[in-house]
């Protein structure tokens, strides 16, 4: 359930054997200038980070610091810097005298998440196009290749396809040389996969977009920055707009 209004969903058989989780494992952030090293709250949040995103710790969940403390063998220090990282980030929300929760899940969150990564997403991939060296090409191509060999689906979905759609839609942003953009872009991605990612668990979402990748690396690679851009901006809005369809608004 999303916000008080549940998903469809498809009539399951009795003998269905149970879905196992996927694991979209997103890789470590670049520090950005000025924030100090600190491995293990890093490590921290990427934990608690995919645990959101595979919906292990659920949507308004209380996140009791005593019991993830013994979870993750970690000091109260290091894990109050990975919550508040993630607090940031829109994961996780702090409530005085009630302590830290995993933010809900609405239409209008995703809506402005949405509304957000239109405007970031555009501006990274257009510098992208035209700031990317060669090595950037060779990037994007090899992360384009190994989406290839994925096969994209519902409720069986690969983590190795999530992986390498992550990777695939990164490199394509990579190089536009402005480690900000980068951040917020991969900050943003990460929230609207958490819901595509638990409706695809749930079986009422599936997509493919094989495509609209082929047609974006194509862009890329002719350093045609507008169609890029173009691209970009309908991908985000197609799986947008079938993410709506499954959620009762």
């Amino acid at each position: 359930m999303i916000g008080g209004m549940p998903a469809k969903r498809p009539s399951k058989s009795a003998n269905e054997p149970p879905r196992q989780p996927l694991l979209v494992d997103p890789p470590a952030r670049s520090r950005l200038d000025g924030e100090s090293e600190d491995l293990l709250s890093d490590r921290l949040a990427r934990q608690i980070r995919l645990s959101i995103l595979r919906g292990e710790s659920p949507a308004g969940s209380r996140l009791n610091l005593d019991e993830m403390k013994g979870r993750y063998d970690v000091s109260l220090s290091p894990l109050r810097e990975a919550l508040s990282r993630l607090t940031a980030e829109g994961f996780v929300r702090f409530e005085a005298k009630r302590g830290f929760r995993v933010s809900e899940m609405s239409v209008a969150n995703l809506a402005e998440i949405v509304t957000i990564r239109r405007l970031c997403e555009p501006v990274a991939i257009r510098e992208s196009v035209l700031r990317g060296d060669d090595e950037w090409e060779a990037r994007l191509a090899a992360a384009a290749h190994m989406l290839s060999k994925r096969v994209a689906g519902g409720p069986g979905a690969s983590a190795e396809w999530e992986n390498a759609h992550r990777k695939f839609h990164l490199a394509a942003l990579s190089g536009c040389g402005m480690p900000m953009l980068m951040h917020f872009c991969s900050t943003l991605m990460d929230l609207q996969d958490r819901y595509r990612l638990q409706l695809t668990q749930d079986g009422a979402y599936s997509r493919q977009a094989g495509k609209e990748h082929e047609a974006l690396l194509d862009a890329c690679v002719r350093r045609d920055a507008k169609l890029a851009e173009k691209l970009a901006l309908a991908h985000i809005d197609e799986t947008y707009r079938h993410l709506m369809a499954v959620m009762k608004v």
